[in-house]
Formats: structure tokens, sequence, C-alpha cells
């Protein structure tokens, strides 16, 4: 039993998730909460709840960039020689396992409040579409996925755009984020599967508490109904 509070944020790349994250970073700073980030973590091996279990707040991620996480980001994801997707699958949900043993298990337990980007969720949608991948129901029966579906998350938030807007925004960027991921043809296929009544039973079953936010419209706004989502999920400091 985990006593803890665990938000997932997850979308098709470009729907804004960003602005939900940082809805949860006014939450926290407003309740003076004493926050951990995953993305400042700078030694070679992935952190340990012990280590840090004086935080109330931990703002976590995948992949890692420790280890496997590591490996992934900058080699298994490399387009010049790219890796099968059967590789990558499995590649992530040891990353995942490491990390819920380390730090996101132990965390819960001790009823600290956690809130991460992507996770479980994107595998079970980005990884059955990668080419020479697997099916869906073989993702779910990866070990590490396997042991996150045993700590679904309480509530996970959808961010949602259109996949034509998305593609628009991330053209627009100047970073690493574009390639195949911010393809319109990817978006779309991605779009559906988030949207797909398997996908949300798959996570309803365990517990977790979907939120589809409307990411359409001026910064102002979105991040105006990220910040009331925000505080209907976390109603209390």
């Amino acid at each position: 039993m985990t006593s803890g509070r665990f938000i997932m944020v997850d979308g098709i790349a470009g729907s804004g998730k960003s602005t939900v994250l940082r809805a949860v970073q006014i939450w926290a700073e407003s309740c003076h909460h004493k926050i951990f980030r995953l993305s400042q973590w700078e030694d070679v091996e992935p952190p340990k709840f012990e280590q840090i279990s004086d935080y109330d707040v931990y703002f976590t991620y995948e992949p890692t960039r420790t280890w496997i996480g590591r490996a992934i980001r900058y080699e298994l994801s490399r387009d010049d020689q790219p890796y099968e997707g059967e590789i990558l699958a499995h590649a992530f949900a040891l990353d995942r396992q490491i990390m819920y043993r380390r730090l996101i298990i132990p965390a819960l337990k001790a009823g600290k409040t956690i809130i991460q980007d992507r996770g479980v969720t994107t595998s079970i949608v980005y990884q059955p579409i990668m080419p020479n991948s697997v099916p869906r129901e073989t993702v779910v029966n990866l070990h590490g996925n396997r042991l996150a579906l045993e700590y679904a998350p309480d509530a996970l938030i959808l961010t949602k755009l259109p996949a034509e807007e998305a593609a628009v925004r991330i053209a627009k960027r100047d970073d690493d984020s574009k390639g195949v991921f911010g393809q319109l043809e990817f978006l779309k296929k991605t779009e559906n599967g988030f949207d797909d009544k398997w996908f949300r039973e798959l996570f309803e079953s365990r517990g977790t508490h979907i939120y589809t936010l409307d990411m359409t419209g001026t910064i102002e706004e979105t991040s105006t109904r990220a910040q009331k989502l925000i505080a209907k999920i976390l109603s209390t400091c």
C-alpha cells in the first residue's frame, strides 16, 4: 500500500505538457514544498530515495539520463544507425524498472507527491507503432512495465491538441524534438493511441483517474486551464 500521490502527464509531442508541469510547479511553490527535480541530478548513478528523502514533491521524467536512460537518449535513439523498436521497448522498460525500484515506489510508500513527465503510458502508445516493434500486449507485459502498472498513477493528465496544430508548433521549435515524433502521420497515430478505449480502460481498471486537458488557444488560456485542473487534483498541500 502507498500513501503518496502520483500524477503522470502525457500526450502527443507538442501538445503542451510543459504548460501543465509549470502549473504544478506554481502549486508546489505556493504550498512551500521542498522540490526535487530529477533533471538536476548530476551523479552517474540514478538517485535512491534514501539519498533525497527530505523532499516533499518529486518531478521525474522518462527516459532518465543515467545508466539505461542515457543509453536510450544517446545511442539507442540515433537516426543514422537506428535500433529496432523491440530493443527500445525493452530498454525503456528496464530504465523504468530501475527508477521505480530506487525512487518512485519508496517515495510513494513514504507519502510523497510525484509528478512525472511521460512514463509507461508513453511506451504503450508509442512503442507498438515504431518500426520493427512488438504488439502493445507485449509492451504491457515487459517486466518494468508490469511493475509500473502495479503502481499506476492516481491521476493521468492527457494534454489534448489536434495533431495538425501540434505539428505546426513543433515545426517552429529550434531544438532536437523534431524527427519522426514530430511528423504529422506519427502524431496522428499517437493521438489515436491516447484516445483508444483499450488504453483508457487499462489505466482506469487500475484506479487511475484520467483527465483530458484542452490545450488549444493562447498560452494564457491553456495556463489558466492547467492551473485550475491542478488545483482540482491537488486540492490540498
